[in-house]
């Protein structure tokens, strides 16, 4: 007798955290306590000499008392340029195991991040990108917080959640495996470049199989994680029609889309090639996973030469830059894949929709905004004016070489220009009916397609796995009942499949069932 199963839609993480110390509508407060007269010169000289290195002192976390930990400043732009337009306002890493192994705050992290808003004289575009990429893919959580130094008040501060084995828990529901920071480090860069060939920072370009020529641009914690990053650096240059044996292909995707929508250009899309982690599974497959926001939504607007683009060309940025570009392959050689196109575009089509069309993203960013602006306005070292703060979200900002373009002022320019955008327009697929019936060992997924030619079921077995693909027919075989009704099914073994989602496509477009997949799926039980 055949049993019908219920498809459950989820999200990960699959339990819902408890509020935590990164909860998004909180804002906490940091005192650190530093017992030397020096402290500032301290941190400056660890941060130029050993930055690895930190200071002992004392911090209170919400009230929460934390002895030994270790502070050391953070940050590369937002320290080292700071500090030389004679800031005081500099980023904070304050780690609170440092001596006491279990010390932790509510949720389970041991380290506090405080980013300093650099080049953000909103305060928001952290928190703001950070709310928009949760909807898709695995990403920190992020909040503001009142931040203190030997009693004096140093203002509002942006406190992000750490990518950590914490992080990976929640998010994966495992903690094994390899992080890897895909970050050009500055201060290696003189000793591992000698007799390699150039780099384009953490662009995933192929130099050679040494990873001492990858060493400048990607920080590992253990070397046997240099193998699954050089095995997807191999396979996406060499041999890309292998690419899914190597990297979570649909969150890159989401990756792609959302820095391309957001015209977050200080990342893995923009000149610099950065501001991203890998977490490479025990499975060797990669997933990626976004970072740094403080200058998303225009605000680094540099092209691939470092020319600085107008606003009108950040307002018009198109949803296939650089597919064609060979220094930027994880988006080249994903885009020229004709199926991982449709995916993509049917990606953006979904932010676009859930955050522009309707206004959403500058309704979070004025509720962001009215939470900053008293805390703001008591912060007597923020970098910028509070001018600067109340024209965020409308006005270009000066600031030595560069200009922040205001968020609405791009982001509802913008909506309005991808509304009427041609590869958009292009009719999607509709997807409808999915069920699942597993009788003994076998799980039969059916679905309807509408405007579409071909279906595909993507499972897995087990949460930490990327999901695997498989066809599903139309043909009156392989378990379909009838032939050319619009009904696709795909059989599997009951064993191989927990999770799911359903692909549609057609000669244009792909459409996703659910449609923030893979994000969110189904449930097999």
């Amino acid at each position: 007798m055949p049993i019908r199963i219920l498809a459950l839609l989820l999200l990960l993480p699959l339990f819902a955290p408890a509020q935590d110390f990164f909860a998004p509508s909180a804002i906490r407060e940091v005192r650190i306590e530093l017992p030397y007269r020096n402290w500032d010169w301290k941190l400056d000289s660890i941060k130029k000499n050993n930055p690895d290195a930190r200071l002992l002192g004392t911090a209170y976390v919400d009230g929460q008392h934390f002895d030994s930990v270790g502070v050391r400043y953070k940050g590369n732009s937002s320290y080292f340029r700071t500090r030389k337009e004679t800031y005081k306002k500099l980023p904070f890493n304050v780690k609170l195991n440092f001596k006491k192994r279990n010390a932790q705050i509510p949720g389970g992290h041991n380290t506090v991040r405080l980013s300093n808003a650099f080049l953000d004289p909103s305060f928001i575009r952290d928190p703001l990108m950070y709310e928009v990429v949760r909807r898709y893919m695995p990403a920190p959580q992020c909040n503001f917080a009142k931040v203190f130094v030997n009693e004096k008040f140093y203002g509002l501060y942006i406190n992000t959640e750490s990518i950590d084995s914490v992080f990976l828990r929640k998010h994966f529901g495992t903690a094994t495996g390899h992080i890897i920071k895909c970050d050009p480090d500055n201060w290696k860069k003189t000793r591992s470049q000698a007799g390699c060939p150039k780099g384009e920072n953490a662009s995933l370009a192929y130099l050679n199989d040494a990873p001492g020529c990858y060493d400048a641009f990607y920080e590992v914690e253990d070397a046997k994680a240099w193998q699954p990053l050089l095995r997807l650096i191999k396979i996406l240059n060499k041999t890309p029609e292998k690419i899914e044996t190597a990297l979570n292909v649909d969150q890159t995707l989401w990756m792609h889309a959302l820095n391309n929508v957001m015209v977050n250009l200080d990342s893995y899309t923009g000149s610099l090639s950065h501001n991203y982690y890998l977490w490479a599974d025990t499975f060797g497959i990669c997933h990626p996973i976004m970072w740094d926001f403080n200058m998303a939504f225009g605000g680094w607007r540099r092209d691939m030469s470092f020319t600085e683009m107008s606003d009108e060309q950040l307002i018009i940025y198109s949803p296939l830059a650089e597919s064609t570009n060979p220094k930027r392959p994880l988006i080249s050689q994903l885009l020229k894949n004709k199926f991982y196109g449709k995916i993509y575009l049917a990606h953006y089509k979904t932010i676009v929709n859930d955050f522009l069309a309707n206004g959403e993203l500058l309704k979070s960013a004025e509720k962001l905004m009215a939470s900053a602006r008293p805390i703001v306005q008591a912060d007597s070292l923020k970098l910028y004016p509070m001018q600067a703060f109340n024209d965020a979200m409308d006005k270009t900002m000066t600031n030595g070489p560069d200009h922040i373009i205001g968020i609405r002022q791009l982001m509802d320019a913008r909506a309005k220009w991808l509304a009427r955008h041609g590869l958009l327009a292009k009719p999607q697929p509709k997807i409808t009916d999915n069920q699942a019936i597993v009788t003994d060992s076998l799980c039969t997924v059916t679905a309807k397609l509408e405007g579409g030619k071909s279906a595909w079921l993507c499972h897995r077995d087990a949460k930490p796995k990327a999901f695997a693909r498989t066809p599903m027919h139309d043909d009156g075989q392989n378990g379909d009942t009838t032939a050319g009704d619009g009904i696709f099914t795909a059989q599997i073994e009951a064993a191989k499949i927990k999770h799911y989602y359903i692909i549609g496509e057609n000669d244009d477009m792909a459409a996703t069932l659910p449609e923030r997949a893979s994000y969110e799926f189904f449930e097999v039980k």
